[in-house]
């Protein structure tokens, strides 16, 4: 008898189990974000230091414009870009960038972005640089690590891809879908 209810047991775990997809909402959410203009209109400056990345800068902001929510609008000198990226020649080890995001007073709207490469940055191949600023530029829309090995947002390594993939845009429609 008690191997009947055993075997139930373990059948009914593994029905869980398999019939649960282990990848829904796997996208995490940092609890701030753009005003939804600003999104969908968001300006990047390249410090001198990263000029020499300019091109993988700008392909790896742009790769968000898959998303409804996001729109690449101009690089320049903006007197007020939502996104300032700069090079560092300082060696933070494995972390090759981050990301520093200000949001206004005690809200949760983000005011602006400092994206920052650092010394390991200039290792990588080019896609994975592209990667590099992809995921960085996710946090700076809101979005937070996953362990999910195939998106943008991955924690730690690379997913060989230089867009954000199905669960990184379900991230941003989360946070932005609805926002006025």
């Amino acid at each position: 008898m008690k191997k009947k209810y055993l075997s139930l047991i373990i059948g009914l775990a593994m029905l869980f189990i398999l019939a649960y997809p282990s990848n829904a909402m796997a996208y995490t959410k940092l609890g701030y974000y753009m005003k939804i203009a600003e999104a969908k209109n968001f300006k990047t400056f390249i410090n001198p230091s990263a000029k020499a990345y300019s091109a993988i800068i700008l392909n790896g902001a742009k790769s968000w414009n898959a998303s409804p929510y996001l729109n690449t609008l101009s690089t320049g000198q903006n007197a007020s870009p939502h996104f300032t990226v700069s090079s560092s020649k300082q060696d933070k080890g494995s972390v090759v960038a981050s990301c520093s995001t200000w949001t206004y007073g005690t809200t949760s709207v983000v005011a602006k972005n400092e994206v920052t490469t650092f010394k390991g940055f200039v290792a990588l191949n080019v896609n994975n640089k592209t990667e590099t600023i992809a995921h960085e530029y996710g946090h700076g829309f809101g979005l937070g690590h996953v362990k999910a090995k195939n998106a943008i947002m991955l924690d730690i390594g690379f997913t060989g891809k230089i867009k954000p993939q199905a669960d990184d845009l379900n991230g941003i429609k989360a946070i932005y879908q609805g926002i006025k």
